[in-house]
């Protein structure tokens, strides 16, 4: 037990530099290809209740990018459980800005979303934190 609460730790401090949060919220790529940001239609989030986000992608230069599929997968690492919904990005909304619904949270503590951006066949992911 003592072990797997170790690993799992570990690689959650693995992940975390690859997740780099800007001053401005918002997070690069693995790769380097998009930088992403959200707003919550909740604020604060609020533990049970299911909400959509807006979530923004751009060029590293700061350029809105248009025609991106994004999928979202996430859990919580040091609990071995994902999401209790399945989000599904629903509307290009314009301006780099998705419309990413079925957003929940059923307990509070640290949450990782792993999002993918493909845009014309250029596919990257970042880790997004949040502590609830």
């Amino acid at each position: 037990m003592a072990r797997t609460f170790l690993l799992q730790t570990a690689w959650v401090f693995l992940l975390l530099p690859l997740a780099a949060s800007a001053e401005d919220d918002s997070w690069l790529t693995r790769s380097g290809y998009y930088r992403i940001s959200y707003k919550s239609e909740l604020q604060p989030i609020e533990i049970n209740r299911i909400h959509s986000w807006v979530v923004h992608i751009e060029s590293p230069a700061g350029e809105p990018l248009l025609g991106a599929e994004i999928s979202v997968t996430g859990g919580m690492p040091l609990h071995n459980h994902g999401l209790p919904t399945d989000p599904k990005m629903t509307t290009e909304i314009g301006n780099g800005d998705y419309r990413l619904e079925g957003v929940r949270f059923h307990m509070n503590g640290y949450w990782e979303l792993l999002v993918t951006i493909d845009v014309d066949g250029k596919r990257d992911t970042v880790i997004v934190p949040l502590d609830l």
